[in-house]
This record gives C-alpha cells, sequence and structure tokens, in this order.
C-alpha cells in the first residue's frame, strides 16, 4: 500500500511523462477566501463511508480551514476541508458543494453557523456532503471532533430570550442564539453525513453531532444522518425548524433531544439505539417546566430501534414537555420501559391531552412485562398524580413489528414486511405542507417499500 507521500511522487512523474496540460499548472491552489490555506497533501474517497481514505477514486486537495468565515464563500467537492479550529460563520453564507468531505481535527474543532450567518450544504443522494475525522479511515471514534452547530433567532423558553449553546465557552458571544423570528433561516442541511462527532467542554456542556439552538422554519434539514457521535445525534434548543428523513445511528447518547420550548415537526426519523442511552429525550425547561413557550413538537412516522441494554429506553418524555407522537415504531429496549413519563408537569401535559403517543406500535421493551413495560408514569417526588392519560387504546401493544434486520450495525435494514401490523390503523399526518399525508403506516418506512436511507448513509463500525 501506497502512502500518500509516494502517491504524490507517482503523480509527480507521471506529470513529467505527459506534460504540465495534463496535471494543471504548476502555481498549485490559491489560498481559500475563508482565511484557510491549502495543504499539500491529497486523499481520495475511502469505500466504506464516502470520506477520504486510500486507493479509491480521484485525489482531492487537501485545504485547512483555521480562520473564521466571514464573507461568502464556496467550498467544493474537488477538495476536502480540514478543520482545525472552531470555525464560526458570520455575516456570510457558506455554500457547500455536493460531494464535498469536510474533516475535523480533535477537540472543539466544529462549523458553527452564528445568529448572522448561514450555512447552504445542498448534497445528492448520489454525492453526499460527509463531516468526519481527519483520523485515518478504521482509526475514527465518537469525539474525534467537535460537530455542525446551527444557531438562529427563533424563540426559546430561556428567561430573557437568549442564551449560549451548550458545548462553547459560556463567554463566546457568537455562541448566542434565540429572539423573536419564529422563521429564522440558519440555511440547508440536504443530503448531509455527520461522523465521529461531538466534544465535552464540561459537566452537561457537550457538543453533539448536530445541535440547533433557535433555528426557525424557514431552516431545511432533510435527508440527514448522524453516526458514531460521543453525545447526542440531534438536539434542538427551543425554535422551530422542520426535520425530514432523519437517520441517527450508534451515538452514545439520545438519539433525539428537544428542549427549551422547540415546536418543529418530524417526519420519517429513525434511530439505531446500539449503546447510547434513549431513542427520544425530550424536556420543556429544567429550571421552570411550565414556562413558555413550551416544548411541543409534532412528530409522524418514527422508528426507534434499541440495543437491549441497560438503562436504554424508548423515550424519556419530562421536564414539561407536550407534544405529538403518532406512527411510531417502539422496539428492543428489553431493559427498560418503552416510554417513560417523568414529572408531575410531564403527566399533568398528558393528562390534559397536550401530550399524546397515538398509532404507534411498542414491543420488546422490559420484556413486554406488563402494561409498565409500555408506559411509565413517574411523578416527581412526593406528588400524588392520577394518571388519566390512556395511551393503550389507540396504540398496538406487544405485536412484532417484523423489521428487516434492525440491529444490525454494517447494513441496518428498517423496513417492516408486508405483513406487519405496522402496516394498518396509523393516523393519517397533517396535510400542511410539511408532512407527507400519503405516510398511513407506523415507523419511518412504509412495509414492503423502498429504503429512502439507500446510497447516501454509511455504518463505519465503532472502534472497541
Amino acid at each position: 500500500m501506497k502512502t500518500l507521500t509516494q502517491k504524490w511522487m507517482l503523480l509527480g512523474v507521471l506529470c513529467a511523462l505527459v506534460g504540465a496540460v495534463a496535471c494543471g499548472d504548476d502555481d498549485g491552489p490559491e489560498p481559500m477566501e475563508d482565511g484557510g490555506t491549502p495543504g499539500m497533501d491529497s486523499s481520495t474517497p475511502d469505500e466504506d463511508s464516502g470520506t477520504p481514505g486510500e486507493d479509491a477514486g480521484e485525489p482531492t486537495t487537501m485545504v485547512t480551514v483555521d480562520a473564521d468565515i466571514t464573507s461568502d464563500t464556496m467550498w467544493t467537492a474537488d477538495n476536502t476541508y480540514l478543520l482545525a479550529a472552531p470555525i464560526y460563520v458570520s455575516d456570510a453564507t457558506l455554500t457547500i458543494e455536493a460531494g464535498t468531505t469536510i474533516m475535523g481535527t480533535s477537540g472543539a474543532n466544529a462549523l458553527i453557523v452564528t445568529t448572522t450567518g448561514r450555512v447552504e450544504a445542498e448534497g445528492t443522494a448520489d454525492a453526499p456532503i460527509v463531516f468526519t475525522s481527519a483520523n485515518d479511515p478504521g482509526a475514527r471514534g465518537p469525539g474525534d471532533w467537535g460537530g455542525v452547530v446551527l444557531l438562529g433567532e427563533a424563540p426559546i423558553n430561556v428567561p430573557g430570550g437568549t442564551n449560549n449553546i451548550e458545548g462553547l465557552d459560556p463567554g463566546e458571544a457568537r455562541g448566542q442564539y434565540g429572539g423573536d423570528d419564529a422563521t429564522h433561516d440558519c440555511g440547508t442541511l440536504r443530503y448531509v453525513r455527520i461522523e465521529w462527532a461531538g466534544f465535552v467542554f464540561g459537566d452537561d456542556n457537550e457538543l453533539n453531532g448536530l445541535t440547533l439552538g433557535g433555528c426557525g422554519s424557514d431552516t431545511v434539514l432533510e435527508h440527514i444522518q448522524v453516526h458514531g457521535g460521543l453525545d447526542d445525534g440531534i438536539e434542538f434548543f427551543g425554535g422551530t425548524a422542520n426535520l425530514k428523513w432523519a437517520v441517527v445511528t450508534q451515538v452514545g447518547d439520545d438519539s433525539l433531544d428537544w428542549d427549551q420550548g422547540y415546536q418543529g415537526k418530524i417526519q420519517f426519523f429513525v434511530a439505531q439505539q446500539s449503546v447510547g442511552n434513549r431513542g427520544i429525550e425530550a424536556d420543556n425547561l429544567g429550571d421552570n417546566n411550565d414556562v413558555t413557550p413550551r416544548s411541543n413538537p409534532t412528530v409522524y412516522n418514527m422508528t426507534l430501534v434499541g440495543g437491549g441494554a441497560a438503562e436504554q429506553q424508548g423515550m424519556r418524555l419530562r421536564r414539561g414537555t407536550a407534544g405529538i407522537i403518532a406512527n411510531a415504531i417502539v422496539t428492543g429496549f428489553s431493559m427498560e420501559e418503552c416510554v417513560r413519563v417523568d414529572g408531575t408537569s410531564t403527566i399533568t401535559q398528558a393528562n390534559d391531552g397536550d401530550l399524546v403517543i397515538q398509532n404507534s406500535l411498542l414491543e420488546g421493551c422490559v420484556e413486554d412485562g406488563g402494561m409498565v413495560g409500555y408506559f411509565d408514569f413517574t411523578p416527581d417526588e412526593g406528588d400524588m398524580v392520577m394518571i388519566t392519560a390512556d395511551w393503550t387504546t389507540d396504540n398496538k401493544l406487544g405485536e412484532d413489528p417484523m423489521l428487516g434486520d434492525a440491529t444490525n450495525l454494517d447494513a441496518p435494514n428498517f423496513i417492516p414486511a408486508a405483513a406487519s401490523p405496522a402496516a394498518s390503523d396509523a393516523a393519517t399526518p397533517p396535510d400542511d405542507g410539511f408532512f407527507d399525508a400519503t405516510a398511513t403506516y407506523m415507523g419511518a418506512f412504509e412495509p414492503d417499500g423502498d429504503d429512502w436511507m439507500a446510497g447516501w448513509t454509511a455504518f463505519p463500525i465503532l472502534p472497541e
């Protein structure tokens, strides 16, 4: 196997033989507008993850990015971009071409789009945009670099209406988010894969794979995978951003997390919880469970698959969150509950009909050991609360969803068989321009239907 240096020596010999026209001019790449400077190394796509590795595809130029982006900038697929520092996008739009690879080095080296910036990352199924570790393939793991952070000015429920995002220095003013623009456009992430991210700044202060603070409804989040993250997969801190066709696999904590008044819409979400804690962890606000705007998302067509590990739950709904969750499949959480509803305020939301789980299939939780295996309501210590919410009537409990091979770590198949009970008795999603109202089945995939993950997702193995 040739080293990168040997490859470039060979390329130099070829250039001498065939002439400069075939190999480009002699001046080398120009410095980038954003202040990053091209390195001299090249690499080629790695076949198992579509990220730079060895012995596949054409070489790309490694461009080191170590300065903030303050003017409109384009990153193109003929380069690989190395984040060598926390990179803030302010007063500018960063456009990322389909097929581009961005690599992060260790530490808090993340891409942070501030409230005055925007990112337009438009990949395709054949050419996704990939954020990954700068380590060699096979040596990559959770927490190798920071992650992707989008910050906006949509409402949050923290006192004062603004906050500094988790995972960054609390004194960093550019990390602030929140405001009164419910439509604030943080940009577009479409066909984007984020691998091996996460950074721990301090206790309960971590960067996730994808962190969204106060992003509004004009933000576009479609066909996104977060894989092998150190902390949560995707976390919404308030805001109204919507999410569609999302995959979270093998992260270290929760696959989907919302809090601080998040009120967006989500459809077609799948989580493979092989090592982490929960498919969903959902809060309103820890310091004041009943503050408004209250977390109140609408979620349709979701599949949560557990790995049967201790302390794994399908969902933990707590701290006063409301919301509608419909057409879900929750399976494989055999050591804990499918759904745990924590806290008096959260139970009150359920009793009042403002927190609902309906037309969903739940099985394989606490070995299906009675009703608590499906729904466990736990009030605050010392409170005596009557549970009047009935989530048993409109859900299917203890029925096998007949998923393809959902716990396979290399090539999971989340599609139910044609005969699956998930094919019937689902709700019709709202016909509001966002939801696909034809998805009248339970889970993120139509039984015996197409695999919308095909072609742009990847599942490199976690290190042992």
